[in-house]
C-alpha cells in the first residue's frame, strides 16, 4: 500500500512537472530582443507602413500567459521603441537604451501607440493592461492621434515560433484601434471659397451611440490584450471644431476610396460603434459662417468597425447640401512599423512589369553583410559566404528548416547532390519555409527570364554597383541614371561541397528559382559576359532576391 501511494505521487509529481514545463521553450542560452516590422500593405489611413518610422511605440515584455513582466524584470514595464536611425532601438523613454534579455523561457509582448512616458496613462500588466486615451465629446481637427494596440506571442503576426532566446527577432503587427469617417466635399454651382470650419455628427432621436471622455475624472482606456475600448461615457454626438477647409473639387469624385482618400477635406475618428439605422444620423456642417445640414441617408445598419474608413461623398450646392455617395473601405486589419524602410534600410521596392522586386538580397546588411546570404534549395535559413560550419547531407526536410539549425550548411557531393533526403517538385512559400518577408517570395523561372529580357548592364567593382560591388542592373534605365532599375550583386555562391567561390575571383550572381529540372533547379546565373537561366544541383547555396505581384 505504501509503495502504491509512493507511485501515485510520483506519477502526480511527473504531471505537474510536465504541465508547468509545457509553455517552456528547450532552447538554452540568452538572446537580445530584436524587433523588426513586419510587411504590411501601404493603406490609406493615418499610420501605416510609410510613417510609422518616425513614430514611438510603447511596449512591454511579459511572460507568455500575460501575467507577470518577462523574468520578474521591472524594468520591462514600459519601454519606448523608436529608430533614430537605420534600425529600430530599444530605450527607457528618455534615450537610455535598454537590452531585453530574452532566455528559455517564452516571452509574450504587448504594445501601443502613440507612447506615453506618464505611468499615470499606461498602467497594467500584461493582459490587464491599458492604455488611457483622450477621445473628448467636442475636440479639434487632427488632435486624436491614431490609436494603435498589440498582443504577440510569435515572432511574426501569424502563426511563427515562440518567442525566446533560440527565436529573437519579432515582426510586430499593430492593430488600429479606432474608425475613421472621412469627409470629401465639391461644388455644384455654388460660387463663394467653402470654408469649412466646424462639424457635428448627431443621433437625431438622441440615441447614446459615440463614447467618449467620461466627465470630470476621464477613465476612457484601450486594453491591449484586444484592442477594446472600456469605461468613458456614452452621448448622441460628436463635433468637430478649427476644420479650416476649402472646397475645390467642382465634380462628383466618385466612390473609390483609394481615390477618394487623398482628395478628402478632413477627417475624424471615432471609437468603433454600431449604427442600428443610417437615418439616424444627420451631419451639421458650417461652411462660409452659414450651417447646412443633411442626412446620411440609406437605411439599414452601419458598422463602424476598427481599422476601417467610411469615405462621404458631400456636394454643396447654394442652398443645400448633400450626401451623394459613402464608400466604406476595410482597411487591412494590422499596420506595423514602417514597412520597406526597416526591412531594407530606407531601400525601396523596384517595379518592373507586373512585379516588385525587393532592392535588396535575403540576409542584406549595408555594412557587415552587402551581398546577403546564400541559401540550399528550399531551405528557410541562409548561411554567410565563406561559412565553416559545414557538416555532412543530406538530412530530413523538417531538420534543415528546424531554426536551431539555421547556420549549418549541409554538403553533399554524391549523386543527386541534394542536401535533403527528400525531392520536392517545387519550392514551398509557406511560412515554414519561405525565407522572404511576409506577402513576398522567390521568383519563378519564368519571372527570372521577364527579369532579363527588360534588358541588364554589368558594372565592376567600384563602377557604380549597390555598395561598390560588382554585379548587374536590370530593368529600366540600367545604363544611364538607373531609374526603375533593380541590381543584383555578384555574390557568388557556396557549392554542394560547402566550399564559396566566384565572388571577388571571376564573380558570379547565382540567384534560385522555385522551378526544378530533374534532381537540379534553376538558376539566373550571370558574369561580365553570361547572363542567362541554367541549372544547379540543390545542394549549392543561392541568392535569394524575392518579388511581389502588383
Amino acid at each position: 500500500m505504501v509503495r502504491y501511494c509512493l507511485n501515485i505521487f510520483a506519477i502526480a509529481a511527473l504531471l505537474m512537472l510536465n504541465s508547468c514545463s509545457k509553455e517552456r521553450s528547450l532552447v538554452k542560452g540568452s538572446a537580445a530582443l530584436q524587433i523588426s516590422p513586419a510587411i504590411g500593405e501601404i493603406t490609406k489611413s493615418l499610420v501605416d507602413d510609410t510613417n510609422i518610422s518616425a513614430k514611438e511605440i510603447g511596449i512591454q515584455i511579459t511572460n507568455h500567459l500575460g501575467t507577470q513582466l518577462y523574468d520578474g524584470n521591472g524594468l520591462y514595464t514600459n519601454l519606448r521603441l523608436v529608430k533614430p536611425a537605420a534600425s529600430w532601438i530599444i530605450d527607457n523613454g528618455s534615450g537610455v537604451a535598454r537590452e531585453v534579455t530574452l532566455k528559455g523561457d517564452n516571452a509574450k509582448i504587448y504594445a501601443y501607440y502613440p507612447f506615453t512616458a506618464n505611468p499615470a496613462n499606461f498602467v497594467g500588466t500584461g493582459k490587464d493592461a491599458v492604455l488611457m486615451v483622450n477621445i473628448p465629446r467636442e475636440h479639434k481637427r487632427d488632435s486624436i492621434p491614431d490609436y494603435l494596440w498589440c498582443a504577440q506571442d510569435k515572432t511574426p503576426p501569424s502563426g511563427g515560433s515562440a518567442i525566446n532566446s533560440g527565436n529573437a527577432l519579432v515582426h510586430l503587427k499593430m492593430n488600429h484601434a479606432l474608425t475613421l469617417v472621412a469627409f470629401v466635399f465639391y461644388k455644384s454651382g455654388y460660387e463663394n471659397i467653402g470654408n469649412i470650419s466646424r462639424m457635428e455628427m448627431k443621433s437625431t432621436s438622441g440615441s447614446n451611440i459615440f463614447r467618449v471622455n467620461k466627465e470630470g475624472i476621464n477613465d476612457l482606456r484601450i486594453s491591449l490584450s484586444n484592442g477594446e475600448f472600456v469605461g468613458g461615457s456614452m452621448v448622441s454626438s460628436l463635433t468637430l471644431t478649427n476644420i479650416n477647409s476649402n472646397i475645390t473639387l467642382f465634380s462628383d469624385p466618385g466612390t473609390t476610396p483609394s481615390t477618394l482618400f487623398p482628395q478628402r477635406n478632413f477627417h475624424m475618428l471615432l471609437v468603433p460603434t454600431q449604427i442600428l439605422n443610417r437615418e439616424d444620423i444627420e451631419f451639421a456642417f458650417t461652411i462660409d459662417g452659414q450651417e447646412f445640414t443633411t442626412k446620411l441617408g440609406g437605411t439599414g445598419v452601419l458598422n463602424l468597425t476598427p481599422g476601417n474608413a467610411c469615405i462621404l461623398n458631400v456636394k454643396l450646392s447654394p442652398k443645400s447640401l448633400n450626401i451623394t455617395g459613402v464608400a466604406e473601405w476595410n482597411l487591412v486589419s494590422y499596420e506595423v512599423s514602417s514597412g520597406y524602410d526597416d526591412l531594407w534600410y530606407g531601400l525601396q521596392p523596384v517595379r518592373i512589369g507586373d512585379l516588385y522586386w525587393a532592392p535588396v538580397n535575403v540576409g542584406y546588411d549595408p555594412v557587415n553583410n552587402p551581398y546577403g546570404l546564400m541559401f540550399q534549395w528550399h531551405r528557410k535559413y541562409g548561411q554567410t559566404f565563406g561559412t565553416t560550419n559545414i557538416v555532412n547531407g543530406p538530412v530530413d526536410l523538417a531538420l534543415g528548416n528546424d531554426v536551431a539549425n539555421s547556420t549549418k550548411f549541409y554538403k553533399n557531393e554524391v549523386s543527386p547532390f541534394n542536401w535533403s533526403t527528400s525531392i520536392q517538385s517545387s519550392w514551398n512559400m509557406s511560412e515554414q519555409y519561405n525565407p522572404c518577408p511576409s506577402g513576398w517570395r522567390i521568383p519563378t523561372f519564368s519571372e527570372f527570364n521577364s527579369l532579363r529580357s527588360s534588358g541588364s548592364t554589368w558594372v565592376n567593382a567600384g563602377e557604380g554597383g549597390m555598395n561598390n560591388v560588382a554585379g548587374r542592373w536590370y530593368g529600366g534605365y540600367h545604363g544611364t541614371n538607373r531609374d526603375g532599375s533593380v541590381f543584383l550583386p555578384a555574390a557568388g555562391l557556396i557549392g554542394s561541397q560547402g566550399t564559396s567561390n566566384y565572388r571577388t575571383t571571376t564573380p558570379n550572381g547565382q540567384y534560385t528559382t522555385v522551378d526544378v529540372s530533374g534532381n537540379d533547379i534553376y538558376r539566373l546565373r550571370f558574369t561580365e559576359t553570361i547572363n542567362e537561366i541554367s541549372t544547379i544541383n540543390r545542394a549549392a547555396g543561392l541568392s535569394v532576391r524575392c518579388v511581389k505581384p502588383i
